[in-house]
Order: C-alpha cells, then structure tokens, then sequence
C-alpha cells in the first residue's frame, strides 16, 4: 500500500475512528482503524466497537492499492502532530506502516486487514434524504437527558419516531424527560419508534455538524444508517421498548409562569454552586415574580428574584437545579414558560412560542 493525502482530510475520517474505536476491549482489533486504499475510489477509513460502526471515504492519491489495521488512537495523534499539508503512507514489512510528511518520518505497527471485524452494509438499506439541520435540532435537544445508567439498557438511548412527514425524539432518565417533535418531510415512515444508543446518537450528531447539506437516513432493524458528507455510520439499534412517554407528560396545569430565559438560566447556575444531589433549588412563584434560592447548611445560600408573568396563588417548589438549568440551556428561544400544578407535580419547562419541544422534571422535597 502506498498513497499521499491531504493531512486535513486525513483527519476528518481518522477523528470519527478515534472516537468510536473501543481501547477497552477486550478485542484488541476494535481498538483499530482500518485503512483501505483502492486506486479507483481513494482510502477508506473504518472503525466500529461491534455496535457503531463508521466509514469515511476519503480522497487520496493511491500508487499502491491495500489495506492494514492500525491503532486508532496512535494514528491519529501522529497524524495531527505531523507537519505539512500532506502526509505520505507506504506499507513496510510485518505490517508496518511508515509515514513521511515533510522531513519527518515515522513508522507505525498495525495488524492484517483480515480480522477486522465485518462492517453492516449500508447497500442494502432503503435511503431518504433529509433536513441535516432539523436532524440535528432533534438530538442536541434530547441527548443530554438520555440516561447513563447501564443497568437500565431500554433508556440508553433516544426513541425515535417517523411517520414520512414529521419525527418525534424522545429520551429520559427517570428523573427529567426531553421531547421534541418536528416536521421531517421525506423522513423514514417507522411502524413502531426505535431507541438509538446514546454512543451512537452522539456520533450521529457530529456527523450531521461536519455535513455541508442535506444528510441520507435510514432505518433497516437491526441498524440505523446515515450518510453525510462521504461519511457512512451504522448503529446498532436498542432491542427494547421504551417506556410510555406520554403518560409521564402532564395533560393539564394549574399554575403558568413565563420568565426571560437567560436571566433564568444564569440565576439557577449560581443556585447550583450551593446545592447538592439531595438539596434541589426552590422556585417561588408569586404575583409578577419568582424566586429562586439554593441553599445549603455546609456550603451557603443564594436566593435570586426574577420578574414573571404569573397571576395566580403562590407556589413554591424544588428542583434539581441541574436538571432544570440543562433544559432550560436547550432552549433557544428568548422566554420560558414553566407549567406546574402542586409541589409534589412535574413541572413541564418549554420555550414561550414552540409547542413542539418541552422538557418534563420530577420534583424534589424542599
């Protein structure tokens, strides 16, 4: 195998590898990139932990066509520390790889090709093409709240619902819950919602950051496909049922406060600072106003009024203000309505104007 290419294209595919090539396998092969150069369609970077699985087509000037296994973290490092805007690679023998880029040269062990695990052909699935930028709208606002709890697998990930014309995603934790729902024209048209893992929603979204236009999707059980930008990633999709969502929702509220959103934000950020995982943040709503106090023996107390459209007997209510404050960051738009009923109720955060995205949060004892 022998190829020049530019170092920064190299990069693009080698940063994808890096970030979903798994070091804590016990299969020291996932830990690698493959590298496969053809003389007809460039090299192609791949790289997969067995449930996501990414493939970069990149363009290159290939002399010799080939193909090695190297480490996926080590390669790239190299890579971005060479100097130069093009990186030369020859293979050597016992599979080696060694790598010149101005007067520096530097040779890399790597592994045969041939026990590099298989990766899911996207050729047999179905694609459509959609909005890269309300795709990626839908993960940025549901994937900060999918829930980290590997025991609890069927909340591991982000539903995902399409019926052609609109989506919906939808992840919780058990103790804050995100939706949101868009319009999807051309989108897949699912029978039932599928969970996507949260490694593989996340790396689903730097794809669709790095995308100049429009992105492919599809949707073939087992995997989830998408396409972007010469980049392929597979995901494994979660063998599970994600629990009723909508019964977590509130139909109704009694109590409605609209509050600027940055002052909001910033006023439970330093709540935060003198709060703890048992000690939330208490709201008070009262006529034109809301407060928000921290407060906490050991570290101190902020209390914090803010003004608010609210008419309507007092409130007053606690949250993890972690939780709320990551909502309420999701939020673009400049004023948030918080929905709440009793104390002891959710309370449902949405921007002011946008009845498509809400977040849900379980209240805490004050």
């Amino acid at each position: 195998m022998e190829l020049s290419i530019r170092k920064t294209e190299f990069l693009k595919g080698l940063r994808l590898a890096n970030s979903i090539a798994d070091r804590k396998s016990t299969m020291p092969m996932l830990a690698n990139a493959l590298l496969r150069a053809t003389s007809d369609k460039g090299l192609l970077v791949c790289a997969t932990d067995l449930n996501v699985s990414v493939a970069a087509d990149l363009e290159a000037k290939v002399k010799v066509p080939g193909a090695i296994t190297l480490a996926a973290k080590s390669l790239f490092d190299v890579v971005a520390n060479m100097p130069g805007d093009t990186v030369t690679l020859a293979a050597a023998d016992n599979n080696w790889i060694e790598m010149r880029a101005g007067k520096v040269t530097c040779r890399l062990a790597g592994m045969p090709d041939r026990d590099f695990p298989r990766i899911p052909d996207h050729r047999e699935a179905t694609f459509c093409t959609v909005d890269t930028a309300v795709l990626g709208e839908m993960i940025d606002k549901t994937l900060f709240s999918v829930c980290t709890d590997e025991t609890r697998f069927h909340l591991n990930g982000v539903l995902f619902e399409s019926d052609g014309t609109a989506a919906t995603m939808v992840s919780t934790d058990g103790h804050r819950l995100s939706r949101i729902q868009r319009p999807l024209k051309g989108g897949p048209v699912l029978s039932t919602g599928v969970i996507i893992p949260r490694k593989g929603i996340a790396e689903m979204k730097r794809i669709l950051d790095a995308a100049p236009g429009p992105c492919e999707l599809s949707i073939k059980t087992p995997y989830a496909f998408i396409c972007a930008g010469g980049v392929t990633l597979a995901v494994k999709l979660i063998d599970s049922e994600f629990p009723p969502y909508d019964q977590v929702i509130p139909a109704s509220h009694t109590k409605h406060a609209t509050v600027p959103r940055e002052p909001l934000l910033d006023s439970l950020k330093r709540a935060q600072l003198v709060s703890s995982d048992t000690r939330g943040v208490k709201l008070s709503l009262s006529s034109g106003q809301l407060a928000v106090t921290g407060d906490n023996p050991e570290l101190g107390q902020v209390h914090e009024e803010l003004a608010a459209d609210y008419e309507g007997e007092d409130l007053a209510i606690g949250f993890n203000p972690k939780y709320l404050a990551e909502l309420v960051a999701h939020i673009t738009a400049e004023r948030v309505v918080l929905d709440l009923s009793g104390e002891l109720d959710p309370g449902v955060v949405r921007p002011d104007g946008d009845d498509g995205y809400l977040g849900v949060v379980m209240p805490m004892r004050i």
